[in-house]
This record gives structure tokens, C-alpha cells and sequence, in this order.
């Protein structure tokens, strides 16, 4: 039983461990060079790395016939979705539909399909490259603009008024986003702030039909006018009003974009009147180590689960946990020259932190960019306290300074 993942250098590097543990064969699909180079571990992790054009529909399906017992194709990062789903549509059984991956890949016709689904109430509008803006009548500021296919907060920007927006727009047309060899169509969306503390819900459709949640992620940002995802905190005990609510209105959501197997992580937030609207969806497993602070909080393996969905295998976690778990990444600040850390000493000690992992070296050059490349690393904490997690978290993003 084997199974294909395509460029796994972000949450599909969770699919590695999880095949390794349930024994399934995973081959990988990488043009694996600069940031899509598959580490030394994790190649040892794969049954195979085939270094092959992950943009390239033929050449990949042409590979997946050769292989003989490919029966899944999944996306190791968000820019492969649309690509795993046409090849899984022809050729593997279990298979996300191709139009239902192009709708969440794309920000405006997410937004559009939830409009008109009743599931989303504010205003929003494309920005075609080149093209005249049009605002529909009665938009209010402030907004948020993004480009329509990016991921992990490139180029989003709160703007307060129509002046601010049309020059954000020149900005992030000047400055062509791209990330990981993906470059941006041009298109942009611009749609009304939401009010609201943010969280995401992480799960799995399942081919029947039915839904399995298995986390509500509560999301903890940097300041506006940027979205820099600094922290997540998993496990937290919401009351019952509130979790039905939430996954009563994701329910609606996965169901309303046609999603028909595999996993999901839906941003949203919950306004101050307790509605919870959609920001996006992908049809992923989540980023961020996210996979990771589910397992550590209950024990559900959201990787082994979507692959044995995929591979009609049953899961069933051994045990369930009860813990509180998360992640507090480090923003660079104003920093351009990383030079170390201070106020670390007591935190990696501690028994409540798992591991850490920094990403520069002393008198490295630092990006300027405010998206996830501002992130300096992160440490994982756990507890039985949620008070406990959350005054490390605290501490961290407070006291922790860069050098």
C-alpha cells in the first residue's frame, strides 16, 4: 500500500512519521532543491524521493502509473492542493474533487462561495492586475487586502481607507510575492475587517460523509496592521454553547465548498455578538506544528488519520489525553542582524517545554518581510494547567528578546 506526497516541506512532513508508524510506503514528489530540499531525516523516512516537476500534471501521473500501487496523492504544502486533486481524480479512488480544491485555493471564490451559501455576511472585491478597482456600494473600512493564492500571511495588510488601500495594492503588485519557487497570479481580494478574536478548527471529512473534529486551535497574533501568526494554544476546555456553535457553523462551511475526503484547517473569527465567520479554508493538514499540539494535547493523530481515510484503514487513537499544549514562535522585531536570544535561560528548562527549535544563526541577515519569514523560531510547551501555558506563552512573547 503506498501513497504519494507532493512537496512536503510544511505540514506534509507529518505524513513521513505517520507512514513510517503505520508502515505504508510514501513516496515523495520534490524538485527538491533550496527551500523544497527534503532533509537528511526525513529522506531516510521516505520509501523514495523522486525529484521530479511538481508543477508538471503529466510527468507526475506518468511516474504515479509507473509506481503500480499508488492508492492516495496528497499535498505536502498549500500551493500542491489543486495539483494532488486533478492527479488524484485520475487515477486513485479516494481522492479530493479538483473543483472544490480550486475553490479554497483561491480567496476570492472562497469568499464568494460562502456569500453566497449565507455564510458570510461582509463585503469584499476582486482586484484584478491591471484592471480597474470596483468597491460594491457601502464597503466599509477598515479592510484587509491579500493576494488570492499566498499562504502563511504574505502580503495581508489592514488598511484603513480607500488611499491606503489603492497604495498597498501598488506595494504588493511592485513586490510580486512568492514563496517556495509559487509566484502570485496578481489577483487580489479586498473584503471587510472582521472584529473578532481568531481560532481555526483542525479535522477530516471522511468518505461517508461524516466529519471528525479534532482540534479547536485558538490563533495568537502580532500587531496590526500586519496578521503574523505568533502562537497557537490547543486543548483549551471552551464550553459546550461555544464549541457546538463553532463546529455547527464549520460543519456548514465544509459542506457549503463540496469537500468530500481528507483534512481541513478553517480559520475564522468569532465576533463580539459570538457569530463566527470564515477567513479561509485548506484543504491540508495545518501548518504551524499544529499536528503536533493536537497529539500532544489528546493523542489523536491527525496524519495517520487522514492516511488511513485515504487508504480505507481504520484509526483509532491508543489512549486520549487531557492536556493544554502550544506553540510561541519569536518575531524578529525591528531586528535585521540576529546576534542570539535573551531571557531564554529558565523556559528551556522548564518541564512544560517539549523541545524549541531556532531557525538563524549569530550574525545572520534577517527578512524584512511581515509574514511567517519574521518568525525567529519557536518553542512547544504542555501542561495540565491552561493558566500555566499561557503565562509561559506570555512570558515568552514579553521577555524573550532578540540580541
Amino acid at each position: 500500500m503506498t501513497v504519494v506526497v507532493i512537496e512536503p516541506i510544511s505540514s506534509g512532513i507529518t505524513y513521513l512519521n505517520a507512514a513510517q508508524e503505520l508502515g505504508i510506503d510514501l513516496y515523495v514528489f520534490s524538485t527538491d532543491e533550496g527551500e523544497c530540499s527534503i532533509d537528511g531525516t526525513m529522506r531516510q523516512k521516505a520509501k523514495q524521493i523522486i525529484k521530479i516537476d511538481t508543477s508538471d500534471f503529466h510527468s507526475q501521473l506518468s511516474k504515479i502509473v509507473e509506481l503500480k500501487t499508488v492508492k492516495a496523492i496528497l499535498p505536502g504544502v498549500e500551493y500542491a492542493v489543486p495539483m494532488a486533486a486533478q492527479l488524484g481524480n485520475s487515477y486513485a479512488k479516494n481522492s479530493l474533487e479538483y473543483m472544490a480544491a480550486q475553490t479554497v485555493r483561491n480567496k476570492f471564490k472562497f469568499r464568494d462561495k460562502l456569500t453566497k451559501s449565507g455564510l458570510s455576511d461582509i463585503k469584499y472585491a476582486l482586484i484584478s492586475y491591471g484592471k480597474p478597482m470596483s468597491l460594491p456600494q457601502d464597503f466599509k473600512f477598515p479592510a484587509v487586502v491579500k493576494p488570492v493564492d499566498m499562504a502563511g500571511s504574505m502580503s495581508v495588510k489592514k488598511v484603513v481607507d480607500l488611499e491606503e488601500l489603492l497604495k498597498t495594492v501598488e506595494e504588493i503588485w511592485t513586490s510580486k510575492p512568492n514563496d517556495i519557487g509559487f509566484f502570485a497570479s496578481g489577483d487580489l481580494i479586498v473584503e471587510e475587517y472582521i472584529v473578532g478574536k481568531e481560532y481555526s478548527v483542525e479535522g477530516i471529512v471522511h468518505t461517508d460523509g461524516k466529519i471528525t473534529f479534532a482540534s479547536i486551535t485558538e490563533k495568537l497574533l502580532g500587531p496590526e496592521p500586519y496578521f503574523v501568526e505568533i502562537g497557537h494554544i490547543v486543548g483549551n476546555k471552551y464550553d459546550a454553547q461555544f464549541s457546538a456553535n463553532i463546529f455547527g457553523y464549520a460543519e456548514k462551511v465544509i459542506k457549503a465548498l463540496e469537500l468530500n475526503i481528507g483534512p481541513f484547517h478553517l480559520e475564522f473569527r468569532v465576533t463580539p455578538q459570538e457569530k463566527p465567520i470564515a477567513i479561509e479554508l485548506a484543504a491540508r493538514l495545518p501548518g504551524d506544528n499544529i499536528v503536533e499540539l493536537i497529539k500532544i494535547a489528546t493523542n489523536f493523530d491527525l496524519a495517520q488519520a487522514v492516511l488511513s481515510e485515504y487508504l480505507d484503514l481504520p484509526y483509532l487513537p491508543s489512549i486520549e489525553k487531557n492536556l493544554v499544549s502550544a506553540i510561541a514562535f519569536i518575531p524578529q522585531g525591528n531586528h535585521r542582524l540576529f546576534k542570539g536570544f535573551s531571557g531564554l535561560d529558565k523556559i528551556l528548562d522548564a518541564p512544560e517545554c517539549v523541545h524549541h527549535h531556532f531557525y538563524y544563526q549569530a550574525d545572520d541577515e534577517l527578512a524584512c518581510n511581515h509574514d511567517w519569514t519574521s518568525r525567529l523560531g519557536y518553542i512547544i510547551l504542555r501542561s495540565e494547567s491552561e493558566d500555566k501555558i499561557r503565562s509561559f506563552v506570555k512570558h515568552i512573547h514579553e521577555q524573550v528578546k532578540v540580541i
